[in-house]
């Protein structure tokens, strides 16, 4: 049996919302490295709040659905794009579950 891939934020980067943006800041960079600060859109920050618990891939295309209108296959690949980025700088990581 094949073990399903589930992804989960990294607790080392705060989620903040502040006035009409949402950042990352990861714990363990200087803060004051203006690199290390990444700037969600809403879409990214949706996906975010909907990793408080461990998803799959389809569980988080099911729920961006529900909230945006989007066309299936695209929003696919723009999901394995932003998951693939957030893995990239440690802030999402993968887990079979």
């Amino acid at each position: 049996m094949k073990e399903e891939i589930r992804y989960h934020r990294n607790p080392d980067f705060i989620f903040r919302k502040i006035a009409e943006e949402t950042v990352l800041v990861p714990l363990h960079k200087d803060v004051a490295d203006m690199d290390c600060i990444y700037t969600l859109n809403g879409v990214g920050a949706f996906i975010w709040e909907q990793l408080d618990q461990p998803a799959s891939l389809e569980d988080l295309q099911s729920a961006v659905l529900n909230e945006y209108a989007a066309e299936p296959e695209m929003l696919m690949n723009d999901l394995k794009t932003f998951l693939d980025a957030m893995t990239a700088i440690d802030a999402i990581r993968e887990g079979a579950l």
